[in-house]
């Protein structure tokens, strides 16, 4: 008996040590103290001797800059959708901007050697394929450069615009045709796209943006700043932040421009008004465009109110002037005629916190709103009059995750309840609810909706508004509760840390697969690598199923107004770029197609031996489909493993000791 077990270990390791070694190590001179998956799919590394470009199916190293100094982490900035990355470092004096084309390697711009001694901002103009900096040059004085990007010649500079250091650009760019739009604190400027010679300017002060730290994605769409960064570790953010912008909606010779709570429109072609200004409010969250016009939705608080919060003030005081402030300060919804910007409406909905999500219904706008300490509420607004349907906002509770359109009404999920709101009469289907704690969902197409609760999934028929159980006890091994639900083609799955199962359209369990949790000897969690285009398309794909409004600049009405600007981002990224002969940008368009293959696996963090020593752990790799396995890595013996998965091009990387990276192929 011993003999046999004896022999199961070994070929269990021998096992092991194969899925170990099948795979490359990549050993660097010096110590690695960073690691980066691009958009483009080239592994980069930054060490303390310079900065790594590593080929991912083999380990080899595609190229190295060893001439950039202490590059670190915080200076790292991609170009989201393209083959490009910012090295920003920034001082109290100086600051330099270097682009590197991440395929080759090549360090296509150093602001430094053009002129540029301290950098203020950075726009990226999509469809010039070039860079906006501004700053200062060796002199001081203030200069605008624009810069190809694949090249890095510098196309122009404009050292006039700006006579003093005190008018800053507040805005991103507007490309048209022939012609590039800023605008700064003073006025809107008009550049010649191939010299930078001012065209025009019209008079128009706007607010600086208030200094907020930069903001990341949480939960539902909403944006949380983030305090206590040292200098040099805003330098991206500070360079690339805006408070306003351009856009050009059916009449492609007028322009619009939006500054926090001011938007205009004028003729591209002499700068002529056609509206008188348009004074809202508060600052803009949302512009939608509708049949009966521009719909602006606007925010809860001011700029300034904002400011206050971030240095901790406001108070009694602030409240008390914002209270008494009457229609000023208040989230709002407003109908302007886009030809003329006469208000169509100023709708009565009191509208509570900042707008979320939204949905169009015919004549009907549904709107998400949240307030800060995270109260969530819908409203419903009848387009044609500006009327709201609820007496009040409706108070919804938990944060909500989905709002569709169905047959009979609007179906939204929270994370702790589930309900179809009546548009006609808005009532609710269920009038207390479907209230669970942590609940999570899916839908399949729009007539069927599944919800995991109370150790069941539910079924919700959107056509008849009925809900069922639809599987009852429901347990998961390691005294797991799922965390995720994903309608697949051949049915429902069901995933956690460490289980994954699927079941078929008629609630048969077709496969389950646990893998235990390597235990308190090993910890760490699996970074994805996926870049900024990749990580949009996927979210994408799990979003909005279709645009039911066209959203201002191009956006798609998804249910998350964060996203609609990624996708705007990057369906403008891949519309510049799809007809590109650069290899750089044919590694993109390769990763960009990968996306539907990507949703096809998983990965989980395991135990592949029998005990809960370190040595034993490693990821397990399953496809979704079979629940089969699809690849073993083993980690070896790390507490606190360094790893990171590519999805998109199917690599996992490890970083082994200091200075030594394995990746493992699937």
């Amino acid at each position: 008996m011993k003999k046999t077990i004896l022999i199961l270990n070994l070929l269990l390791w021998a096992g092991l040590a194969q899925a170990q070694t099948d795979g490359w190590t990549k050993t660097f001179p010096s110590k690695i103290n960073w690691y980066k998956i691009t958009d483009a799919g080239i592994l980069i590394a930054g060490t303390k001797d310079g900065l790594y470009g590593i080929t991912p199916s083999d380990g080899k190293e595609a190229w190295k800059i060893d001439n950039i100094e202490n590059i670190q982490e915080e200076n790292y900035d991609p170009i989201e959708g393209t083959p490009y990355i910012v090295l920003a470092k920034r001082g109290l004096i100086k600051s330099v901007n270097n682009v590197v084309d991440v395929v080759t390697g090549k360090v296509t711009i150093n602001t430094r050697d053009l002129g540029l001694q301290n950098i203020t901002k950075r726009i990226h103009l999509i469809k010039s394929n070039a860079l906006l900096f501004y700053g200062t040059n060796s002199s001081g004085k203030p200069m605008l450069m624009m810069v190809n990007l694949a090249s890095g010649q510098k196309i122009w500079e404009q050292q006039k615009l700006f006579e003093k250091n005190s008018e800053q650009i507040v805005s991103e760019a507007g490309e048209v045709e022939d012609a590039i739009f800023i605008a700064t604190n003073k006025n809107i400027y008009k550049l010649n796209k191939s010299t930078g010679e001012q065209l025009y300017n019209i008079d128009m002060k706007s607010d600086l943006p208030v200094a907020a730290p930069p903001k990341e994605k949480k939960g539902f769409g909403g944006l949380v700043p983030q305090f206590g960064k040292k200098l040099d570790e805003g330098a991206n953010e500070q360079a690339t932040m805006t408070s306003a912008d351009f856009f050009v909606y059916k009449d492609p010779a007028m322009i619009y421009f939006w500054n926090q709570d001011i938007i205009t429109a004028f003729t591209i072609a002499d700068g002529k008004e056609v509206w008188e200004r348009v004074d809202l409010p508060s600052p803009i969250t949302n512009i939608l465009f509708d049949e009966r016009g521009m719909l602006i939705a606007t925010a809860e608080k001011t700029q300034e109110d904002v400011a206050k919060q971030n240095k901790g003030g406001g108070g009694l005081i602030g409240k008390i002037k914002r209270n008494s402030a009457g229609k000023k300060n208040r989230a709002s919804l407003l109908c302007l005629d886009p030809a003329t910007g006469k208000m169509k409406w100023d709708s009565d909905v009191d509208l509570q916190g900042d707008v979320l999500a939204y949905k169009m219904a015919g004549n009907k706008l549904i709107l998400a709103t949240a307030r800060d300490q995270g109260t969530n509420f819908i409203s419903l607004v009848n387009l044609d009059e500006g009327k709201s349907l609820t007496k009040k906002p409706l108070s919804i509770k938990g944060e909500i995750r989905d709002l569709q359109i169905v047959p009979q009404g609007l179906y939204f999920r929270t994370t702790d309840q589930i309900n179809i709101l009546d548009l006609e009469t808005a009532e609710k289907k269920w009038a207390k609810g479907f209230q669970v704690k942590h609940c999570i969902g899916a839908n399949s197409t729009g007539k069927i909706g599944y919800v995991y609760a109370n150790e069941t999934i539910y079924k919700v028929n959107f056509e008849t508004g009925d809900l069922n159980e639809w599987v009852k006890e429901i347990h998961f091994d390691g005294k797991e509760e799922p965390g995720s639900m994903q309608v697949r083609e051949n049915g429902l799955l069901l995933t956690s840390d460490q289980n994954a199962r699927l079941y078929d359209f008629e609630g048969k369990q077709l496969w389950h697969n646990y893998q235990p949790a390597p235990g308190r000897t090993m910890g760490g969690k699996l970074l994805s690598g996926l870049g900024g285009l990749a990580a949009t398309m996927m979210a994408a794909q799990q979003a909005a199923q279709a645009a039911q409004m066209s959203y201002a600049k191009g956006y798609y009405g998804s249910t998350n107004p964060q996203l609609d600007r990624d996708i705007k981002t990057a369906n403008a990224n891949a519309a510049a770029f799809a007809g590109a002969a650069s290899s750089s940008f044919a590694s993109i368009s390769r990763r960009f197609k990968a996306t539907k293959e990507a949703n096809n696996f998983m990965s989980m963090l395991t135990n592949f031996g029998n005990t809960n020593m370190a040595k034993d752990a490693g990821v397990m790799i399953v496809d979704k489909n079979s629940g089969k396995e699809i690849r073993k890595i083993i980690f070896g013996d790390k507490k606190d493993p360094d790893y990171k998965i590519d999805e998109l091009g199917k690599v996992v990387y490890y970083k082994t000791g200091g200075n030594e990276i394995q990746g493992f192929t699937f």
